[in-house]
């Protein structure tokens, strides 16, 4: 399933993704739009022929995890299932996210036949005694039977309707009586498949006290996407409980640091995250030519008409700032090189030994 999420209603704070994902993948899919309520909610246009169209067209608010799960849900449906989804949609087009949820649990109470017109339903009805007028039909009669007109009959009588290759009946579709629950785990926390052989091997949350050093580990649910290589669980777990020590802001940096520095490795991130404050991060920014214009507006006077820089692409300009700064437009927002401010005036060399010299010569004025 393909769809757009946006932060606000400004496309700047918007992403293309691909669903269903990951918990993990979920989540960094909010810090790329810079997303940071707790309900996990934001702005979605839907990309699919079976959504109604007003979900697909006008977009609505709402939890991307919930959203997720319909997606899971509509991956796991058999191509019956799916025709059936659909047929309820037809009727129901106001149905919001979790009505939809819904009608993914409920559809195994309403027959579904695998039929492609009137004809091919006449032959199920006959074959099932599904109508009173052909149900005691003597066998040597079948074949000269309008199958085309019963099926239109059957059709008519049970309020069916056909989706592709399906024959569905679900006009009196009741959504199941249930309550959907979705557990989401910690931002910032790591999970590994481990144990000493794949068939017993456990799902073990980090850092964690147990004895784990000895244990293989099969697959790695990890709050940083960049992580590739681990082959020290002892230092993963060192990481894990960093990780978890750093609140939203910070494990977002962390992010945009690893991007900069084209970190993937367990052990070299674990020793970034405690210079984590020497790098200046903004978070809203999302390109170039966004922190061009924020640089000129945070260095310029407070009376300065900002409204000059609506129409220009200052995309150059930010560029050479950043990379002065040794920067980088990232994923997550703009970060400097280490030791660097972002919104502070650029001197070249000349200029800062002229005033290193100005500042000496007023000290021995001073004295």
């Amino acid at each position: 399933m393909r769809v757009k999420i946006r932060n606000r209603y400004d496309d700047k704070h918007s992403i293309n993704v691909y669903l269903p994902a990951e918990p993990m993948e979920l989540y960094d899919m909010l810090d790329m739009i810079g997303s940071d309520n707790k309900y996990c909610n934001v702005y979605m246009n839907i990309d699919a022929e079976h959504i109604p169209k007003a979900m697909c067209d006008g977009g609505f608010y709402d939890d991307i995890f919930k959203l997720n799960l319909l997606a899971q849900r509509l991956e796991q449906m058999s191509p019956a299932y799916t025709a059936g989804f659909k047929a309820v949609l037809m009727a129901h087009e106001d149905y919001n996210l979790d009505d939809l949820i819904l009608v993914t649990y409920g559809l195994e109470e309403y027959p579904i036949y695998p039929c492609r017109d009137y004809e091919e339903l006449g032959e199920v009805v006959i074959d099932n005694d599904m109508i009173p007028k052909v149900e005691n039909c003597p066998d040597e009669l079948v074949e000269y039977l309008d199958k085309e007109s019963i099926g239109r009959l059957a059709a008519e009588q049970f309020k069916g309707t056909f989706v592709g290759d399906y024959y569905c009946e679900v006009a009196d579709y009741e959504p199941p009586d249930m309550e959907i629950t979705i557990s989401k785990p910690k931002r910032n926390e790591f999970q590994i498949l481990a144990g000493t052989n794949e068939h017993s091997a456990q799902w073990i949350t980090l850092p964690c006290d147990k004895e784990i050093y000895d244990k293989v580990i099969y697959e790695v649910r990890s709050p940083l996407p960049y992580i590739e290589d681990i082959d020290d669980t002892s230092r993963l777990n060192e990481l894990a409980e960093k990780v978890a020590a750093l609140d939203r802001a910070d494990l977002v940096k962390l992010k945009a640091l690893m991007e900069l520095c084209d970190i993937d490795d367990v052990s070299e991130t674990a020793d970034v995250i405690n210079n984590l404050s020497e790098f200046d991060f903004d978070p809203n920014p999302r390109n170039e030519s966004e922190f061009g214009r924020e640089y000129l507006l945070k260095i310029l006077p407070q009376d300065f008409k900002a409204e000059i820089f609506d129409s220009l692409n200052m995309r150059d300009f930010g560029k050479r700032i950043l990379d002065a700064k040794e920067g980088l437009a990232t994923s997550y927002g703009i970060i400097s090189g280490y030791g660097q401010e972002l919104y502070t005036p650029i001197f070249t060399e000349q200029e800062h030994i002229e005033n290193e010299t100005e500042t000496e010569e007023l000290g021995v004025s001073l004295t």
